[in-house]
C-alpha cells in the first residue's frame, strides 16, 4: 500500500521550500508583495474594517528553519493575513430553518470533498467569515480546512477564519495544510487545540505571486494523481475482500481443487473421526454426546463432489466447548480473578485474537487456572466468538508458550487432524458459514449463538488429501492478495 498522506505532505514541504517551482526573473521580488500587503492592511485598519495587528518580535534569520530562494521572503503569519476568532451562540440565537446567514459550528461541518455543510443559520451574527476566508478547525477535531465559498457566515469558537491579502488564497491553504501535516507528524497524529497566537506567530515562506500560481498547480496536479491512487487502492482492497469471499465459496464447494481418486472418501475419514472419539469417550478424556439426527436432504444448500460428504459440526469435531468451569456458569466470576499484569496463564479474550496479542491482555492466576480446567488451550484450536458484532470471525490459536484459557464469549473446537481446524475456520469465514450462524441467532437483540447450535449445524466435509489441499491453496491465495 502507498501511504499517499505521507506523500501529500512530503510534497508540500518541498512546495513551501520552493523545489516544485522555478524561478522566472519577471515574477518579481516577495519584499515587494509584502510592502504591498502591510499597506494594504494599514488602510483596512484606518477604515476600521479590521483591527490593528498585535507588536510582533523582529525576525531573526538565524532562527528561520531553512533557507529560501532569493526571491521568497520569511514573514510572520499574521502580517499578512486576518484572523477572525469564532464566537458560540445559545440555542435561542439559531435554527434550522435558513433564516439568516449560515453558522458553521465546527469539524463536523467539513465534508470530505473540501466543502462546507450547512445545517443551522443565525439572525444575530457577530463572528463573521467571509467567501474565500480560510476555515481552520482549532479546538474538538483540530487541523480541517476548507475555503469558504458562502458569501458570509457566523463562526462559532471552534473555528478560526483566516483572510488572505495580495495572495493566493490556495497558497495559503497549502501552507497552513503543511504546517498542519507537521504538527501531525510531530504529535504523532494527535494535534492540541489551537489558539490565536499559535496561527498569528508562524514563520512563513512568501514566494511572488505568480510562483504562488505556479506552486499551486503543481500540487494541485500531484494531489489529483494522489487521489487517483486512492481509489484504486480502496477499490483494490475492496475487490481483494470480495475474491477471498468468492474464494472460500469455491473451496467449500469442491470448485477450487480437483478430487483425486487415490485420496479416497470424506466417508473414510468419517469412519476414523468416529472411532477415535470412541476411544476417546471411553477413556473420560472427552465427554458423551447426544446423539443428532442425521443430515436430511431439505438441509443441504449445494451440491459437493461426490466423494464429499455432508455432516453436522458434532460429527467431526473431537471437542466443543465454551467456557466450561467445574461448576456452573454463575459461579465462574467468583472462581476466577483477572489481572493486567503478568500472571500464571493468559487468559485469551476475543479482542487479544484481532490485535494478534499485542497489548492489553488480562491474565489469570493458578487456581482460577485449575478452575478453569476444561477450557484450557494449548495453540491450534479453532476459536468462534459466539457474541455480538465478532460473529462470523474464526481464529486459530497461537501456542503463546505458556498456560492459556478460553475467556467467555467464545467456543473452542478440536479436531482430530489440526489441518481440520483451519479447515472448519474457512468454512465459517464462507457466506454459507455466515449464513448458518445468522440463522442460530433467533432474533434476539444480541446477536449469539450457542455450542448447542454449533454442533447440529450442517457442514461439507471432503477427504482429508483434499482438506489439505483445499487450505494449502487458501492460504497461498490469500497470501497473494495481501
Amino acid at each position: 500500500m502507498i501511504d499517499t498522506e505521507k506523500l501529500r505532505s512530503r510534497i508540500l514541504s518541498l512546495a513551501m521550500k520552493g523545489e516544485l517551482s522555478e524561478r522566472i526573473e519577471s515574477d518579481g521580488d516577495a519584499k515587494e508583495l509584502y510592502s504591498r500587503i502591510l499597506t494594504t492592511k494599514s488602510e483596512l485598519v484606518k477604515k476600521g474594517e479590521i483591527r490593528k495587528d498585535k507588536k510582533y518580535d523582529e525576525l531573526d534569520p538565524e532562527q528561520t528553519p531553512f533557507q529560501l530562494p532569493d526571491t521568497w521572503t520569511w514573514v510572520r503569519f499574521g502580517k499578512i493575513i486576518n484572523l477572525q476568532s469564532g464566537q458560540d451562540l445559545s440555542p435561542s440565537d439559531y435554527n434550522a430553518e435558513h433564516k439568516g446567514i449560515p453558522y458553521i459550528t465546527g469539524a463536523s461541518n467539513y465534508s470530505d470533498d473540501g466543502s462546507i455543510i450547512i445545517n443551522r443559520w443565525t439572525e444575530s451574527p457577530k463572528a463573521f467569515a467571509r467567501k474565500n476566508d480560510i476555515l481552520l478547525s482549532c479546538k474538538g477535531t483540530v487541523g480541517k480546512l476548507a475555503i469558504l465559498q458562502e458569501d458570509e457566515v457566523h463562526i462559532a469558537r471552534q473555528i478560526m477564519g483566516i483572510r488572505a491579502f495580495e495572495v493566493s488564497v490556495e497558497f495559503m491553504f497549502y501552507y497552513l495544510q503543511s504546517m498542519i501535516y507537521g504538527i501531525k507528524e510531530a504529535q504523532k497524529g494527535l494535534i492540541p487545540g489551537i489558539e490565536r497566537n499559535d496561527v498569528l506567530d508562524l514563520l512563513c515562506p512568501l514566494p511572488p505571486v505568480l510562483e504562488q500560481e505556479r506552486i499551486v498547480k503543481k500540487v494541485r496536479f500531484l494531489f489529483s494523481e494522489l487521489d487517483t491512487i486512492d481509489g484504486l487502492q480502496s477499490q483494490y482492497i475492496s475487490d481483494a475482500e470480495v475474491l477471498k469471499g468468492k474464494l472460500i465459496d469455491a473451496a467449500i464447494q469442491g470448485k477450487l481443487t480437483k478430487q483425486i481418486e487415490s485420496d479416497g472418501n470424506a466417508e473414510d475419514l468419517l469412519t476414523r473421526i468416529t472411532n477415535e472419539k470412541k476411544e476417546l469417550i471411553k477413556s473420560g478424556k472427552i465427554p458423551k454426546e447426544k446423539r443428532l439426527p442425521a443430515v436430511s436432504d431439505k438441509e443441504i444448500p449445494f451440491e459437493i463432489p461426490s466423494s464429499w460428504r455432508w455432516v453436522r459440526v458434532q460429527d467431526v469435531a473431537s471437542y466443543i466447548t465454551d467456557y466450561v468451569a467445574n461448576g456452573s456458569f454463575a459461579t465462574l466470576k467468583a472462581h476466577t480473578k483477572t489481572y493486567k499484569e503478568p500472571n500464571y496463564a493468559l487468559f485469551v479474550r476475543t479482542m487479544d485474537l484481532s490485535s494478534g496479542f499485542k497489548e492489553g491482555c488480562s491474565y489469570i492466576d493458578k487456581a482460577s487456572y485449575d478452575f478453569l480446567e476444561k477450557s484450557r488451550l494449548f495453540g491450534g484450536e479453532l476459536i468462534l466468538p459466539n457474541i455480538g458484532a465478532s460473529i462470523g470471525k474464526a481464529f486459530i490459536m497461537p501456542d503463546m508458550k505458556m498456560p492459556m484459557s478460553l475467556a467467555p464469549n467464545s467456543i473452542l473446537l478440536k479436531f482430530i487432524e489440526p489441518v481440520m481446524n483451519e479447515y472448519f475456520s474457512f468454512v465459517v469465514k464462507s457466506t454459507y458459514g455466515g449464513k448458518l450462524l445468522n440463522k442460530t441467532q433467533g432474533g434476539s437483540a444480541t446477536a449469539k449463538f450457542s455450542k448447542t447450535d454449533l454442533r447440529s449445524l450442517v457442514v461439507p466435509l471432503p477427504p482429508l488429501n483434499e482438506i489439505k489441499r483445499i487450505v494449502d491453496t487458501l492460504n497461498r491465495m490469500n497470501a497473494i492478495l495481501e
